[in-house]
């Protein structure tokens, strides 16, 4: 078997775990290539020979997953996301074992499933379109800001930096989006728009009850406009609910669609899954991008059943 493992050293608190996987899958005969994400190596790089191997290995958080998988999109080898980074929502949202001895298993396995990802699409200042496939959330708005606020520290105290940004962030912005799909128009005003290709967040809460990656669709949501601490209500039906199947999701308007058009009026901060658009001129859209990745699942992840 010929394995190629992409790793993000610098991901977070569990990067040296890839090495224990490493060990747990190597077998006499295997060729098992590791290369790591950095200065001179960026994603598009590490999978330039991509269809050569049997197995491709993803190691970091949602950043460094989504920006290799970007570039791995329809190339049809069986891939396993490793969680090393700081936040692995994506890998949660799998559902495989954590340990590195069961995912060896899993890798050297094959099982595969087909998921979608969603493509982020924005203008920037200057009115040039840019392009990025996300794996769990993109948007603009007030998870953009925490995103940002996040960045300094996320590494060295893990997911509560996302926690205490929102926190410094007690009156987010108030927008107003205007939301193009399925040829209509809606017209909301929130504190983010945010375009979801899976659902599950923090603590195995759904924040979209009815988001399946594979169902070729995306949600998006727009939160009311409201203070930090009135988002309350939403955040205790979420712990009751986790699912949000029985008490839903209140303070968000969301709709299903496979692609949606979005204007930000005034335009916010953007990121997806983690990563921060540095510029943008308020107009976003988001689009379903079915069944382009063949991901590894074990026997425990809702995927394969």
């Amino acid at each position: 078997m010929r394995c190629l493992i992409i790793h993000n050293p610098a991901s977070g608190p569990s990067s040296d775990e890839i090495y224990a996987f490493t060990h747990a899958l190597a077998q006499g005969g295997d060729e098992v290539v590791m290369r790591f994400i950095g200065d001179g190596m960026e994603p598009e790089d590490a999978v330039a020979d991509v269809r050569e191997f049997d197995r491709v290995v993803v190691s970091g958080g949602d950043g460094t997953v989504s920006n290799v998988l970007d570039q791995m999109r329809g190339c049809g080898v069986p891939t396993l996301v490793f969680p090393s980074g700081t936040a692995c929502l994506f890998f949660n949202n799998i559902g495989n074992a954590p340990e590195a001895a069961a995912l060896a298993k899993a890798c050297r396995a094959g099982r595969t499933v087909k998921v979608d990802m969603g493509e982020l699409f924005w203008l920037d200042e200057n009115g040039n379109e840019k392009r990025h496939s996300f794996i769990i959330i993109a948007g603009s708005g007030f998870d953009a800001e925490i995103m940002m606020k996040a960045a300094p520290t996320k590494n060295d105290i893990g997911e509560i930096a996302y926690f205490l940004s929102a926190l410094a962030t007690p009156n987010p912005t108030v927008a107003h989006f205007t939301i193009e799909h399925d040829g209509i128009v809606e017209e909301l005003d929130g504190i983010c728009c945010m375009a979801g290709n899976t659902s599950v967040i923090q603590n195995d809460i759904n924040l979209f009850p009815d988001c399946r990656m594979n169902d070729g669709m995306v949600d998006i949501a727009v939160i009311e406009p409201v203070k930090t601490v009135q988002l309350l209500p939403t955040v205790i039906t979420a712990a009751l609910d986790p699912a949000g199947k029985v008490l839903g999701r209140p303070q968000f308007k969301i709709i299903q669609t496979k692609e949606a058009k979005i204007t930000c009026t005034p335009s916010l901060g953007m990121q997806f899954d983690g990563e921060i658009i540095s510029s943008n001129s308020g107009v976003f859209g988001a689009r379903a991008l079915p069944q382009c990745l063949d991901l590894i699942v074990d026997e425990f992840s809702p995927l394969g059943k």
